[in-house]
């Protein structure tokens, strides 16, 4: 069974974010770029296949500008077999993502594709749901376990849902969003990382593809946070009561 792992490149969610001057984008000069983390899990999940015997091929493939191959070799490094960059403009929209996933997957002997339940950048969850629609296959979302069955050549895989957990059998091919709960990522080796810088990333355009890449979606803007006044203390509820009703927050019948 060959395996792909679609993965996006964000900034780091440890770093501060500023919402350029223009008010279209947010500041990227001093921003330090890695793999999607939720990414991360899913190719994770698609090693321990691979160790377990299920998988024989783990490859990893964004869409995305020549910047993101970074992301690409730490994958290599971290025990991908292949790795693959769809070239497509920066910032990368959820349908034109999935388009151009798609058009790829089918020249490919592909029996799973795996990703993130979502980018820590945009939040949208949207890629791999996309994804399984223009292909035509099964899809489960928020997937925290996964586990082959031989005998019916279809993957089983646990859902964390409100009270409980939800247990699917998903037919092959398919797509699966992982949880960030369904395993801890390995760390990519010095030595790994050193070895992949002469292996190669193979670059695939979108015209290609037979993809014109267009998006659906406008930005409008992007604006910072608002900033909220700092909180109040107070001694015990009668004064919790008094304060609310101060503000017009708390009403009490006379």
């Amino acid at each position: 069974m060959n395996v792909v792992v679609a993965i996006k490149q964000v900034p780091d969610p440890a770093m501060p974010v500023r919402a350029r001057a223009d008010g279209l984008g947010v500041e990227i000069d001093d921003v330090r770029w890695l793999a999607n983390p939720m990414d991360d899990n899913a190719l994770e999940a698609a090693l321990e296949l691979r160790e377990a015997g299920v998988v024989q091929v783990v490859s990893v493939v964004a869409v995305g500008p020549a910047a993101w191959e970074g992301s690409l070799r730490t994958a290599l490094a971290m025990g991908a077999d292949r790795a693959i960059r769809i070239d497509a403009p920066d910032p990368v929209d959820p349908l034109p993502t999935a388009r151009a996933l798609a058009a790829w997957l089918a020249r490919e002997d592909v029996a799973l594709v795996l990703t993130g339940r979502q980018a820590v950048d945009q939040d949208q969850g949207q890629v791999g749901i996309l994804l399984a629609g223009l292909l035509g296959w099964g899809q489960i979302a928020f997937a925290t376990a996964l586990a082959y069955d031989y005998g019916s050549g279809q993957m089983g895989v646990t859902r964390e849902v409100e009270g409980g957990q939800e247990q699917w059998w998903l037919p092959l091919p398919g797509v699966i969003t992982v949880d960030p709960r369904i395993n801890t990522p390995r760390y990519a080796t010095l030595p790994a990382i050193m070895r992949t810088r002469s292996k190669p990333v193979e670059v695939v355009s979108a015209h290609e593809l037979g993809v014109e890449w267009s998006s659906d979606l406008e930005r409008l803007a992007v604006l910072p946070a608002r900033t909220r006044p700092p909180g109040v203390r107070v001694r015990d509820v009668s004064e919790l009561l008094t304060q609310l009703q101060a503000r017009g927050l708390l009403l009490c019948p006379s």
